[in-house]
C-alpha cells in the first residue's frame, strides 16, 4: 500500500447499527493508516464516526426519509467520492441510495451486501446470513472479503475531551456526581413491539434508586418522550428526565460517568455498551442473536416468546412478549452486574 491509498465507507445510519460497524470501521482504517480512509454518514452515525480516529467524516444524509433526502444524500456522497477518489469504498447498508451513492462516486472497486438494493451495482458482493449471524460479525465480512483482518471485535467508542467537559457541565447542572446515577432508556425509535412497559422501567428506577442508591436518569431523543415522560410521571423517586434535552455529545460524557444503564434492545443500549458501563439490554420482538450488546460487562435478558422474534413495529396480540420479563429479574441482573465488575470512575 502506498501513502497515497484511499478507501471510503458509506456507514449504517442509525446509532446503534454505526456503533457496531466500529470495529470493522476501526480495521479498514488501520489498513489506510498511511492514507486515509473517507467516512459518508447520517447526521446520527456522523456523531460517532468522527469519535473514530483516523477517519475522515461527512455527514451526507440529513434527518428524516423521503426520495428528495435520499437523492441528495446519493449525489452529495458521489461528489465526495469523485473527489477524494479512494480505490475502495465499503457500502454498510443494504439500501439503494448506498449502491448508487458508491456508483456514482466512480469507485473502481464497491463492496456491498449481496442482498442489497441494486446489487449489481457493486463490483464485489458479500454475502449476509440474517439469521443466526450478530450484525457486527456481518460488518466485518465487508473488509475481511478483502483479507483485511479485524482482530478487536469489540465495539469501543472513546469520548472526546469536549465530550467529558460537556458530561460534567450537565453533571453539574442536574446535580448527578459520578458514579452516583444509573441511566434507563425506555424507548425504542423501531416501534412499541421493542419496549419494555415505561411502567416497570418506573418500578426498576425506584428499587435502583431504594436499594444501589443512585439517581435514576432518563434518557432518548425527541421520538422517546412519551415512553420517557410516562416513566418519569410513574416514579415515585426523583429522577432526572433528560430527554430530548441533551446533544448526543453530552449524552456520551454523562453515560460515561454513570453507575450502569437499562435499555431496551436501541441505539442507546449499544452506545452504554461501547462506553463500558455495564448495560443490562431486553429483548422482545426483536433476536439478541443478531443484535445484543458486544461487551464483556453487557448482559441482556430475552425468554424467547412463542412468536418472537417477529421483528414488527406492533403486535396484534398487544405486545404480550414484553409481559415475560419482570422488575425483580431485570434488578437482579443489574445487581450480580454491577457486583462483578466494580468500574472506577473520575
Amino acid at each position: 500500500m502506498t501513502k497515497s491509498t484511499i478507501f471510503a465507507a458509506k456507514v449504517p445510519n442509525w446509532l446503534g447499527d454505526s456503533v457496531l460497524a466500529i470495529p470493522a470501521i476501526k480495521a479498514i482504517a488501520e489498513c489506510a493508516r498511511r492514507g486515509r480512509l473517507v467516512i459518508l454518514a447520517s447526521n446520527i452515525s456522523y456523531e460517532v464516526m468522527k469519535r473514530v480516529p483516523e477517519t475522515l467524516v461527512f455527514q451526507t444524509r440529513t434527518a428524516g426519509a423521503g426520495i428528495v433526502n435520499s437523492v441528495v444524500s446519493a449525489v452529495k456522497g458521489g461528489r465526495i467520492l469523485r473527489q477524494f477518489r479512494p480505490v475502495i469504498v465499503f457500502s454498510f447498508t443494504r439500501s439503494a441510495t448506498s449502491a448508487i451513492t458508491c456508483y456514482l462516486g466512480r469507485v473502481p472497486r464497491r463492496i456491498g451486501f449481496s442482498d442489497s438494493a441494486l446489487a449489481a451495482l457493486y463490483t464485489d458482493r458479500v454475502s449476509q446470513h440474517w439469521w443466526g449471524e450478530h450484525l457486527l460479525e456481518s460488518y466485518c465480512r465487508l473488509p475481511e472479503s478483502l483479507g483485511i483482518k479485524v482482530h478487536n471485535r469489540i465495539p469501543a467508542l472513546d469520548p472526546l475531551d469536549e465530550d467529558i467537559a460537556k458530561g460534567k457541565r450537565i453533571r453539574e447542572q442536574y446535580d448527578l456526581k459520578a458514579g452516583g446515577y444509573f441511566c434507563f432508556f425506555p424507548g425504542a425509535t423501531y416501534g412499541a413491539a421493542k419496549r419494555w412497559h415505561a411502567g416497570r422501567f418506573a418500578l426498576l428506577a425506584d428499587l435502583v434508586a431504594d436499594r444501589l442508591n443512585a439517581t435514576p436518569v432518563i434518557l432518548g431523543s425527541n421520538s422517546d418522550s412519551e415512553a420517557c415522560n410516562t416513566m418519569h410521571a410513574l416514579m415515585k423517586t426523583v429522577g432526572r428526565n433528560l430527554c430530548g434535552r441533551i446533544d448526543l455529545g453530552s449524552l456520551i460524557g454523562l453515560l460515561k460517568s454513570a453507575r450502569g444503564a437499562v435499555a431496551n434492545d436501541s441505539g442507546g443500549m449499544h452506545l452504554a455498551a461501547a462506553l463500558g458501563i455495564p448495560v443490562v439490554g431486553l429483548f422482545f420482538s426483536s433476536d439478541p442473536a443478531w443484535t445484543r450488546p458486544i461487551s464483556p460487562v453487557a448482559r441482556y435478558i430475552y425468554k424467547g416468546f412463542e412468536c418472537s422474534p417477529c421483528f414488527k413495529r406492533d403486535c396484534e396480540r398487544g405486545n404480550a412478549c414484553t409481559e415475560t420479563i419482570s422488575v425483580e429479574e431485570v434488578f437482579g441482573t443489574v445487581n450480580r452486574l454491577l457486583a462483578e465488575n466494580q468500574v472506577v470512575l473520575d
